[in-house]
């Protein structure tokens, strides 16, 4: 029992005043699992990833898609002055040995006609000489006509075999440009009416990487979506465009701007909110050309977008020891229709006459309070896109 009683004693004795060696590495420890810090949400590597395979494929249909530079005419043919100048000679030339057979013909035909008139002179007298002749002596001859049929070649060899009669004086013809001039070179191809075909209806595949965050938290998160557009062109320069993007609104904010439609009361409030929404954002824009040619173009775009939430989780942070709730999840419980005003300006690259490319910066307003936390979103960010025509109108 003494020895017992000595044992008691030295128990007593040693927590009484206890030696224990001070770490201040231990209460550091302590302190962090009393008070941890909130984590931070990672961007999910799947929209880096989407977003690097969707640029990917814009470079490569920008390098192999070649434009095409329309019709192909004919090649004009360039005369220079020594050509047109050796062309004039050549014609000279031709006109006058074209010019010099001509007259030698005047001269021949001249002389045929004089020929035939003497001979037919001559041939009137000798009639009338014999029909006196014949009156003196009773008898009757038939006169000599070149209508017989003995007769009927005399014209053809007095053509061609005229008697010359120098006492005659022939007849002359006036001089005629009988130059004949001849066509050279390649005769001008018609072209084919080229039919204006204007196309009415551009569909186009987006990816829309943008930084989230609320009004007046000072903090924002990278986001971003991916959807289908189309656009109807209304003139040469107006157009609508509407379609569906389905977009993850990531952002962090403090706990005030949080302001939740429920009776439900924090013990303990938080201090940040972290939140992750799936949303599906319908668009309706009016876009207006200020620029273009055939290759490029600038539009300035302005409109209203619809947010439907498919799903909200929040996940809360706290500053002190005790924890309390640590998120919350809402499903297909809030619809903001025309609750955000767009405003964007489209850079708009052809490649050929279906395929085109465009960047589009943007931002999104809101007009109203967004989600389960009655946050003011807001988004900015680029919108680069694949356009394509459908249909077509002459």
């Amino acid at each position: 029992m003494k020895e017992g009683k000595d044992i008691d004693k030295l128990f007593k004795d040693g927590l009484k005043n206890p030696d224990l060696p001070f770490n201040d590495l231990d209460w550091d420890d302590l302190e962090e699992r009393l008070h941890p810090e909130p984590k931070r949400r990672v961007v999910p590597v799947v929209w880096l990833a989407a977003a690097a395979a969707i640029a990917a494929i814009l470079l490569v249909v920008f390098l192999l898609v070649t434009p095409t530079e329309g019709p192909i005419g004919v090649n004009p043919v360039v005369k220079n002055g020594a050509d047109d100048k050796n062309k004039a000679n050549q014609e000279n030339n031709r006109g006058k040995a074209t010019e010099t057979p001509l007259k030698q013909n005047d001269r021949a035909v001249n002389t045929d006609i004089a020929g035939l008139v003497a001979n037919k002179t001559n041939r009137n007298h000798f009639e009338q000489k014999s029909a006196e002749k014949n009156v003196l002596s009773g008898t009757n001859t038939p006169k000599l006509s070149l209508l017989q049929p003995d007769h009927a070649n005399l014209l053809a060899n007095v053509m061609y075999q005229p008697e010359l009669n120098t006492d005659f004086t022939p007849v002359t013809f006036k001089d005629q440009n009988l130059i004949a001039s001849v066509v050279t070179g390649k005769p001008e191809r018609i072209k084919e009416p080229v039919l204006n075909k204007k196309s009415r209806l551009v569909l186009s595949i987006l990816a829309a990487p943008d930084l989230t965050s609320v009004q007046k938290s000072g903090m924002s998160s990278l986001s971003g979506g991916f959807g289908v557009e189309a656009t109807y062109m209304l003139s040469k320069k107006l157009s609508i465009t509407t379609g569906a993007t389905y977009a993850k609104k990531i952002y962090d904010s403090d706990f005030s701007l949080y302001r939740p439609n429920s009776n439900y009361v924090f013990k303990i409030m938080p201090s940040n909110i972290h939140a992750n929404c799936d949303v599906i954002d319908i668009p309706l824009n009016v876009n207006y050309k200020v620029f273009g040619n055939s290759r490029n173009s600038i539009s300035v775009s302005t409109g209203l977008s619809s947010y439907l939430m498919l799903k909200e989780k929040y996940t809360y942070s706290y500053n002190g020891a005790y924890q309390g709730p640590q998120q919350y999840e809402v499903s297909g419980q809030n619809q903001h229709y025309l609750g955000i005003a767009n405003v964007g300006v489209e850079f708009q690259h052809k490649i050929n006459n279906n395929l085109s490319i465009s960047a589009k910066p943007f931002m999104k307003i809101p007009l109203t309070d967004i989600g389960y936390g009655n946050s003011r979103l807001s988004s900015t960010g680029v919108a680069v896109s694949v356009n394509m025509n459908l249909f077509k109108k002459k």
